[in-house]
Formats: structure tokens, C-alpha cells, sequence
């Protein structure tokens, strides 16, 4: 924690921590503080059960606090699991930007199977939600790794050529069968429900955060982040199979996103590699699976 710690003092980010708290009404020494800085946009600063400070690591990122923390505000009280709520207005401080969130009782849950029944209720309440006069403040489909309206051309024509010539074919294929599926009704969509934004207690699913990216679009990009980090066994009982199916399909363009993601967010040249090599091994193991499904 103390390297964290010198982390904010060297960005000289504390000042707007301690504004957070003044106005939560809430003190609790550093030492107490659990510091998280491995996410790409915040840095997290969670003060035991009464506050969560979330800080934006640059200028860009403060811009959308503002906006993104609308979204909180407005996400129903009666979801069947917690959600972080401001409890504090979005503040600035030496050209940091920051918002005093609730914090939420619970730990992600290692990859790998989970309980079906608690992942269909999480897909319904969210996809159910009524998201009239959520326009403002939502993020475009794809918009987090780069794609938005011309998430196609993006990808075909700036994240498929960085792929080793055999997995090229392979990834256009991916494509063509997502450009193919029928259109569905859209929903509201959290574009993030990767396992370290979804909290448990023991088998109970407790809490959902990061909703940065949500968006109005095709629920099989939930689906399909769930897959992928759950296992298809999870969402086999918790899916009916057209759905299942749906999601399975959208899930081929995940490692062509995850690079797309990289590349868009300026990550260093190790990280874009690991996820050009992860991609590339990827398409070349699923072949078959995206040829004959």
C-alpha cells in the first residue's frame, strides 16, 4: 500500500482524495486505505466500509467522471444486487478528478464456473432496466476499444492486419458471422462484465461495478464477457440455446477487441505484443470452431 500511496503523493493526486472525504463527511488514516491502480482510466482508494474514492488518472478520464457517474445515480434501487452511488459531488483538484462511490461488500470470483441461476437474474435485471433519458451519459457500443458506428471497418482494417497472416482469415471469418446475425431488440448493456466487476459472497452474487462503458445494444455482448470468463458450462443453464448461440458468436471478436483496446488507449508496446500474441494463438486453436459453427 505504501507504494500506492507515494504513487498519489508523486501525482500529486491527494489533494483531491481528501477533498472526497471532507465532503463525505468520512476519516480514515492512510494506513487503512487498500489502494488499486491497476485499472486503466482510475485509481481506486477504498476506505474499509464507509468509502470508495474513485480518481481519474488523467485529464481525458476526469472529463467523463461527470457523465459516468449520472449513469450510477440513475440505475434502479430495486436491482437485485448493489451498485456504487455517489455520495459525493464529482470534484477537482490540481487537475485531478474525483467522486466519493459507496462501497461494496464483496470479491470477484476466480475464473472459471459459477452459479448459473445468480448470473440469469444479474442478465435480466440489468437487461430489463429502463434506460429512457440514459442517452447523455452512456457510452456508444464499442466505443471503450474504439469501434463505435464503424467497429467493422476497425477491425478489418486496423487490428486484422497486426495478426499473423494464417490467423488473418481466421479472424475475417469471426467477423463475417457477427455482421451476419439478425438484429435484436436492444437493451441496456453493462460492455464490461468481465469477473473483476462482479462481486460475490461465497456462492451469492453481491455486486456489479465499473459501469464506465454501459451502452444500449445487443445483450450478447454481456453474454458473450461472461462466456469467456465463466465458461460455457456457466451460461449453458442460464441461457436458452438461441442466446447461447448468439453469444458465442460474438465472443470470437473478443481477442481482436482486447487488441483494438490497447491500441486505442496508447498501452506500451509489452502489453499491445501480449495481446497481438494472445490473439494470434487464439484464432489459430478456435479455427474450426469459427469455420464449421
Amino acid at each position: 500500500m505504501a507504494a500506492h500511496l507515494t504513487q498519489l503523493e508523486q501525482m500529486k493526486a491527494l489533494p483531491v482524495v481528501y477533498a472526497v472525504m471532507e465532503q463525505a463527511g468520512v476519516v480514515v488514516p492512510s494506513d487503512r486505505w487498500d489502494i488499486r491502480t491497476t485499472g486503466s482510466a482510475h485509481i481506486i482508494v477504498n476506505m474499509g466500509s464507509e468509502l470508495s474514492v474513485r480518481v481519474a488518472k488523467t485529464q481525458q478520464t476526469g472529463y467523463l467522471v461527470a457523465r459516468r457517474t449520472e449513469i450510477l445515480r440513475r440505475l434502479p434501487k430495486t436491482l437485485p444486487f448493489a451498485v456504487p452511488r455517489p455520495i459525493t459531488r464529482v470534484i477537482t483538484r490540481n487537475g485531478f478528478t474525483a467522486v466519493g462511490l459507496t462501497w461494496i461488500k464483496g470479491e470477484p470470483r476466480q475464473q472459471g464456473a459459477a452459479p448459473p441461476k445468480q448470473l440469469a437474474t444479474m442478465l435480466k435485471a440489468i437487461h430489463s432496466v429502463d434506460f429512457s433519458g440514459y442517452g447523455p451519459y452512456l457510452d456508444m457500443v464499442h466505443e471503450h476499444w474504439g469501434g463505435r458506428e464503424n467497429w467493422e471497418e476497425l477491425l478489418r482494417q486496423q487490428v486484422v492486419p497486426r495478426l499473423l497472416t494464417t490467423a488473418q482469415k481466421i479472424a475475417h471469418r469471426a467477423i463475417d458471422r457477427v455482421v451476419a446475425l439478425d438484429p435484436v431488440r436492444p437493451v441496456l448493456v453493462h460492455s464490461d462484465l468481465a469477473g473483476h466487476n462482479i462481486l460475490w459472497k461465497g456462492d451469492k452474487l453481491v455486486g456489479v461495478i465499473d459501469w464506465d462503458h454501459a451502452s444500449v445494444g445487443d445483450p450478447a455482448i454481456d453474454y458473450a464477457a461472461l462466456g469467456n470468463y465463466y465458461g460455457w458450462d456457466s451460461l449453458t443453464r442460464a441461457l436458452d440455446a438461441t442466446q447461447l448461440e448468439r453469444a458465442r458468436t460474438v465472443a470470437h471478436l473478443l481477442p481482436l477487441q482486447s487488441l483494438a483496446y490497447s491500441m486505442k488507449n496508447g498501452m506500451g508496446g509489452a502489453i499491445q505484443r501480449l495481446a497481438l500474441e494472445r490473439a494470434d494463438e487464439w484464432y489459430l486453436d478456435h479455427r474450426a470452431e469459427i469455420f464449421d459453427g
